[in-house]
């Protein structure tokens, strides 16, 4: 019975045929090991790719890096000049909270009742343009300053959120709408994920490296406020290479409608 028990196995083979070369081992974590790789280097290709087919994405990335690292410098400025003119935790959590409430209400005004009639006058070049224009002017100032007032950080830092809040956002979402929408879709993810974070952890890590290298008694408002300024000069930059490719409004509608034919 024994040599009967082997006969199958036997006149299988000889046609070809062994059970144990159909057996999946361990074929599946070595796949699963050989694309961990790709999958890293998956995004970044990806977003090579998008700003290479789509150039006006790779200039919004660089807009956005140069805008968020001015904000997170702005916003270094106004908690320590705070600090130091408002002692008090109490007296300095109101002011702080009146702040914000500023931002907001004006914010909104701007992105509900100002911009709207606005945008049906001027084309969306223009606009961006202005925002940084009018940052340049106001850190130049601030930074002349030995000693800027709470009033004046404070409203450098009112003018820049409240952009941020209503204007840069309704300009970033009108560079989207005259793209396919892969385009969008991806582009939005990408700039979504790496542009707004490491805008402003790379400017924390600059700030943190600046302050170990020279000490904090040689890095104070007045430093901080020149580098404002440039920071300011770097975001005018980058937004005057985006706003050239900008469509005007004309040129947006017609694409979008083409697309949406599509």
């Amino acid at each position: 019975m024994h040599s009967f028990s082997k006969l199958p196995t036997r006149t299988y083979r000889q046609y070809g045929f062994n059970p144990a070369k159909d057996q999946p081992v361990e074929t599946t974590a070595q796949n699963d090991t050989d694309n961990k790789p790709q999958k890293k280097h998956g995004r970044i290709q990806k977003a090579t790719e998008l700003f290479t087919r789509v150039p006006t994405l790779g200039r919004l990335f660089s807009e956005i890096l140069a805008c968020q690292g001015l904000s997170t410098l702005l916003n270094v400025c106004f908690v320590s000049k705070l600090s130091s003119a408002i002692p008090g935790d109490d007296d300095r959590a109101g002011w702080m909270g009146k702040f914000f409430a500023l931002v907001n209400i004006v914010s909104g005004v701007l992105q509900f009742g100002f911009l709207p009639p606005l945008m049906k006058l001027i084309d969306p070049a223009w606009l961006w343009r202005a925002m940084p224009t009018l940052m340049v002017g106001l850190t130049c100032f601030q930074s002349f300053q030995a000693d800027p007032s709470l009033y004046l950080v404070s409203g450098t830092f009112l003018l820049m959120k409240t952009m941020e809040f209503s204007a840069r956002r309704m300009l970033d979402e009108m560079v989207y709408v005259p793209l396919d929408y892969e385009s969008r879709y991806v582009g939005k993810e990408i700039i979504g994920v790496f542009g707004y974070r490491f805008g402003k952890s790379g400017m924390s890590l600059a700030l943190s490296g600046l302050t170990w290298a020279f000490g904090k008694n040689h890095f104070g408002l007045q430093e901080l406020s020149r580098f404002t300024t440039v920071a300011a000069g770097l975001w005018f930059v980058t937004a005057l290479r985006l706003s050239n490719l900008v469509p005007t409004r004309d040129e947006a509608d017609a694409t979008y409608k083409l697309n949406k034919m599509k």
